[in-house]
């Protein structure tokens, strides 16, 4: 007879929603998952992950024991070892190399923030004496911004969706990548209290609701946001009130744009005059608006950083900072129901990496922005706002396409070891090829990975180590810097097999490498009972609540002190930018290969290409394993084109296509639709095949359809502030799979 069923709440990390989750367990194991109606931010909401997440994680290709390489990297030859074996060699060797070539020539590769532990890892560099030698997605997703908007404003601006009036869905597809968000938007829209705006080139599927579509030539995003504030400095739309008062460099601002005439921004778009003047216009007069971005203005490159300033002085100069329905001010939860909640920032032993030690930080020479030394300009100013740290969670990191040759060059200085934990840059690094290279280059002595599964990535590793999924810990985490809220719940079951949490992972580490005295927390219900140690609070109710709320004061929150900046306004001309020897003011570039910057190369590659975009139910690299339920949903990747475009080159849906840029070709199967532009081509990112052999030469498919295969990392080609890469606004042509290259 089988036991009671136990129910655990618990909250999920398939996505960033955190989804407050009933986990059903019986005799130990999971045997359903269901939403929990009582979840204050998602009210019963859960979607197939959530649903297939048994099947998830009884999967037969899940790890359960750490693994050692016994043969060449890619020779797919292991040991299975205990945990703690494991660790104790890893520590052994990483001691060993720290000691030959110093702390820095250790390299962190994370994934897309899925844990509430970064701040581990943080805490373990800067004790270990390393600069935060890290590369991620993060670079052209979401950290970036973090660290824009600090300069400029002080914190980063989020969009207040549900009470807002206009909602530029900005290379954003909710529908697909944010379902209990889309869900308010659709609501809103259906029910007649609500403008929306979506500029893409491909009319998707949440801009199928919106009233004005900007179908803009891709790449040219920061033409047409600077095209927007000319329409509104020019008719006088702008709020005079807040300008004059809260902002900084507006006549500075109102100059550097009045080249970007409607009629100049229509020719470098390919929009009409009237499109760009009427959404201004809209944006502008609304009651209350803001951006709800996509990662696709983060991954131009050269421009990508200068299409966020221009999108934080648009809600700047209308007024719409910190108002309901407008671009909030993000404060972390520092404190909840008056008494101190403590988050992750304070946690990260910034002060103890040491000073001489910062300038090491790979790339930031050149990009600067997330560097120490931007770091140390802005820290104090938002230290001085909230009370605590400033996170180095969004903000200290390498640009990947420069670790990457300094592993395979070794100057400035050695790259040796690499720890990858939550990630899989085989498949999100740029340029597939350049990555390949240094993940097998005999210069790096030591790959550890800390993963779910023997992905492309970890095939190539040393040591394999299997990790704790969200069934298998607690959660606590805040999200830090982007909403003023705290999220838990609990472990449902134990780990299953030799699988242990990051915390064990970093803290395991850190106690053979001398740093005891810096974990004295055992487990990650400790830790989270330490954070929530002045709140009152058992971990029992924090887990029941589910979510914890910052009270604070929501809506306009710099009339009691400003804005956390050098000026103590919103830098419309960044003094930030200017002390890092940037341009303080916002401009367009042509990306760095397009039909006007490299005609050259529109010649033989005729098409503009996007790579990337999310689809349900799979999430970037993850949920492709077959058995699950989710694969079996979307099993192909899909290179997306118009029904005019295909039929020129002898397409027909589903066909096997070959796209082709002057990095090297991938194979997907075409989906026509007249929704995108004739002349642009969409490749969906991220695709691997498990169920193919992974040892190299196939490496489960890696090179097969992965859209990284197309993508450019040339130094020059890289966000001058940040260094984040060209994924979007490339050069390809297309062929069917049967044809050969001409």
């Amino acid at each position: 007879m089988a036991s009671e069923t136990v129910i655990k709440k618990a909250g999920c990390f398939f996505c960033h929603h955190n989804c407050g989750l009933l986990v059903h367990v019986q005799d130990g194991k999971v045997v359903k998952v269901t939403g929990n109606p009582d979840h204050p931010a998602s009210r019963g909401f859960i979607c197939a992950r959530g649903v297939n997440a048994p099947k998830w994680l009884y999967h037969p290709d899940q790890l359960k024991h750490a693994l050692k390489r016994t043969g060449k990297r890619g020779e797919g030859k292991w040991e299975q070892i205990p945990w703690e074996q494991a660790l104790d060699e890893i520590a052994e060797k990483l001691a060993s190399l720290k000691e030959k070539y110093g702390p820095e020539s250790l390299l962190v590769a994370e994934g897309t923030y899925r844990s509430d532990l970064f701040w581990a890892r943080a805490r373990f560099l800067n004790l270990f004496g390393n600069p935060q030698n890290i590369i991620s997605p993060g670079v052209v997703c979401m950290c970036n911004i973090f660290a824009i908007d600090l300069a400029l404003a002080g914190a980063m601006i989020m969009p207040d969706i549900p009470r807002s009036k206009c909602v530029v869905l900005w290379g954003a597809n909710p529908k697909e990548a944010r379902p209990i968000q889309w869900r308010v938007l659709k609501k809103k829209k259906e029910a007649g209290a609500l403008k929306i705006i979506a500029v893409d080139p491909w009319i998707t599927g949440a801009g199928k609701y919106a009233d004005i579509c900007l179908q803009l030539r891709p790449g040219t995003d920061g033409a047409l946001a600077l095209g927007w504030i000319n329409v509104i400095i020019t008719e006088g739309l702008y709020d005079k009130s807040f300008v004059e008062k809260w902002t900084y460099g507006f006549k500075e601002l109102a100059e550097r744009v009045r080249d970007y005439t409607p009629q100049k921004v229509a020719e470098i778009t390919g929009l009409r005059p009237e499109e760009i003047i009427g959404s201004a216009r809209l944006y502008a007069t609304s009651e209350s608006a803001c951006i709800n971005r996509g990662v696709a203005t983060d991954q131009l490159g050269l421009n990508s950083g200068r299409v966020e300033q221009a999108r934080v002085i648009l809600a700047a100069i209308t007024g719409n900072i910190d108002i309901p329905g407008g671009d909030l001010i993000s404060n972390p939860p520092t404190e909840i129901d008056g008494k101190k909640f403590i988050c992750e920032s304070e946690l990260e032993l910034a002060e103890k990496c040491p000073v001489e030690k910062r300038g090491k930080l790979i790339g930031s020479d050149r990009f600067k922005l997330m560097s120490w030394h931007a770091w140390e300009i802005t820290a104090p100013y938002y230290e001085k706002q909230l009370g605590i740290s400033c996170p180095q969670l969004h903000y200290l990191q390498a640009p990947t396409p420069i670790a990457t040759r300094q592993i395979i060059t070794g100057k400035p200085y050695p790259i040796k070891v690499l720890i990858t934990w939550g990630s899989n840059p085989m498949l999100w690094a740029p340029h597939t090829g350049h990555t390949f290279e240094a993940l097998t280059h005999p210069n790096l002595e030591l790959h550890v990975v800390l993963e779910y599964w023997l992905t492309p990535t970890a095939q190539l590793a040393d040591y394999v180590l299997p990790a704790a999924s969200w069934l298998e810990r607690p959660l606590c985490t805040t999200t830090e810097g982007w909403l003023p809220i705290a999220i838990g719940g609990e472990r449902a079951i134990e780990p299953i097999g030799d699988r242990h949490d990051d915390y064990q992972f970093w803290r395991g580490l850190g106690i053979r490498l001398g740093q005891a005295e810096y974990w004295p927390w055992e487990s990650v219900e400790e830790v989270i009972k330490y954070r929530i140690s002045h709140l009152q609070m058992s971990y029992e109710e924090f887990v029941n609540r589910g979510l914890l709320y910052n009270p604070g004061k929501h809506y306009t929150k710099y009339e009691k002190a400003g804005f956390a900046t050098p000026t103590g306004k919103i830098e419309l001309y960044s003094t930030v930018f200017e002390k890092l020897g940037y341009d303080p003011l916002p401009y367009y570039e042509e990306p760095p290969e397009s039909p006007v910057r490299t005609p050259e190369v529109y010649e033989e590659y005729p098409f503009i290409l996007n790579t990337g975009g999310r689809f349900m139910p799979q999430f970037h690299s993850e949920h492709r394993q077959l058995g699950i339920g989710l694969r079996e949903r979307h099993p192909d990747p899909l290179v997306t084109m118009h029904p005019d475009t295909a039929k020129k080159h002898g397409i027909k849906e589903g066909d096997w296509v070959y796209v082709e840029t002057r990095r090297g070709k991938i194979k997907q199967k075409a989906k026509l639709t007249e929704d995108i532009l004739p002349n642009v081509i969409n490749a969906e990112a991220s695709w691997w095949f498990p169920e193919k052999e992974g040892k190299l030469p196939g490496l489960s498919g890696a090179f097969e359809s992965n859209a990284n295969m197309l993508t450019i990392d040339d130094p020059e080609t890289l966000d001058p502030l940040t260094g984040g890469w060209c994924n979007r606004a490339l050069l390809c042509k297309i062929y069917k799979a049967e044809e050969q290259s001409s």
